[in-house]
């Protein structure tokens, strides 16, 4: 029996896609509407997972953009594309949970940027300062600073997981 491709779709976009995309992305993430409108080449893939599609931005696999709206960044937008995000930074210990999918927890964070409630954010590593996931924020820069405990950020993409194989497919 044949294995099913991650990607099902895909296809270089048109200038007034474009335009929707950047509207779209402007609204939920804005450093990654200002690097769609920079970009060279964008393509838009439909993968398998569900209602997502992965915007690929000069070759590299970018933004996922959920059927609902949502729109997050892969960690190799941070790593390639060098797109800018508030970043949350996690002791050594929280790592191995995140990266079996856990949410981040407050105690295990070390250092942050500032951010609102809701916003997307990376989180790094505390020895290298290497992203390796993407989270929403489920409470402010401002709040988690008072938090001894409890959730703190949802993690919504990670290294390894079923996102990470495909765009590594891509």
């Amino acid at each position: 029996m044949r294995k099913l491709k991650p990607v099902y779709s895909r296809h270089v976009v048109s200038k007034s896609e474009r335009r929707r995309l950047v509207e779209l992305l402007r609204n939920s993430l804005p450093p990654a509407a200002e690097l769609l409108e920079r970009a060279k080449r964008a393509e838009l893939a439909k993968l398998r997972l569900g209602p997502i599609d992965l915007l690929i931005i000069d070759g590299v696999p970018a933004i996922v953009i959920r059927g609902e709206g949502v729109s997050y960044p892969t960690i190799l937008a941070a790593h390639k594309l060098n797109l800018r995000l508030p970043t949350v930074v996690v002791d050594m210990g929280a790592v191995p949970h995140i990266l079996n999918g856990a949410d981040v927890m407050a105690p295990g964070i070390v250092r942050f940027d500032e951010f609102g409630r809701g916003a997307i954010v990376y989180v790094a590593d505390e020895e290298g300062g290497r992203v390796f996931a993407v989270g929403r924020a489920l409470v402010s820069s401002s709040e988690l600073s008072n938090m001894e405990r409890g959730k703190a950020i949802k993690t919504l993409h990670y290294a390894g997981d079923k996102l990470w194989k495909i765009i590594r497919e891509v």
